[in-house]
């Protein structure tokens, strides 16, 4: 089995599909170019580490905001890479932390279900992609350790949403607040 049949999941004999290359890795096998990069495989891939290395650099500098527009656009649609997730909810971590300093408890608890709705969807997209490579349906607690959403994240929830008197999202802390702690053997 070559290369791009290994990668596409197809066994093919003699002539290569050319459907879903990149110009990259059609003038490759043309043979008009004598490398193959990941931007040729996999340029989405290739698009989303750029923008992550970006949004790393703009964090480095303290542009937070910036970096946090960046890595937000990489969660749209919903992607496998859980590393943009993580780092995305750890700027809005920070930002959480000053909000609720600022008793700005309705951004907090805005940013906190955003986050929760974003690895859910991270979640059931790494299920299906990973599912479809092993070639099985994958159970729903599979990449429970991937999760990105910590305690601290359903703490702030309930401590914004108790100051708003918001019942439905006192409940929401609670249950976030019971599943992260029986997730985590304490």
């Amino acid at each position: 089995m070559g290369l791009f049949s290994w990668f596409f999941k197809k066994e093919r004999k003699s002539t290569l599909s050319r459907d879903g290359l990149s110009q990259g890795a059609i003038d490759f096998l043309d043979g008009k170019k004598s490398t193959l990069t990941s931007e040729d495989i996999d340029p989405v891939g290739f698009a989303l580490f750029k923008g992550y290395e970006k949004a790393m650099e703009l964090k480095k500098q303290g542009k937070l905001n910036e970096a946090a527009d960046i890595l937000i656009k990489s969660t749209n649609p919903a992607s496998i890479y859980h590393g943009h997730y993580r780092e995305l909810f750890r700027i809005w971590r920070q930002f959480n932390r000053e909000d609720l300093k600022l008793l700005k408890y309705k951004d907090v608890s805005e940013r906190v279900k955003l986050m929760c709705h974003l690895d859910g969807e991270m979640n059931k997209e790494m299920l299906r992609y990973w599912g479809e490579r092993q070639g099985r349906k994958l159970p729903d607690d599979y990449f429970t350790k991937d999760r990105n959403i910590l305690v601290s994240d359903a703490k702030a929830l309930k401590k914004s949403a108790e100051a708003l008197k918001n019942n439905d999202d006192i409940y929401l802390a609670d249950k976030l607040l019971s599943q992260l702690k029986s997730s985590s053997g304490r």
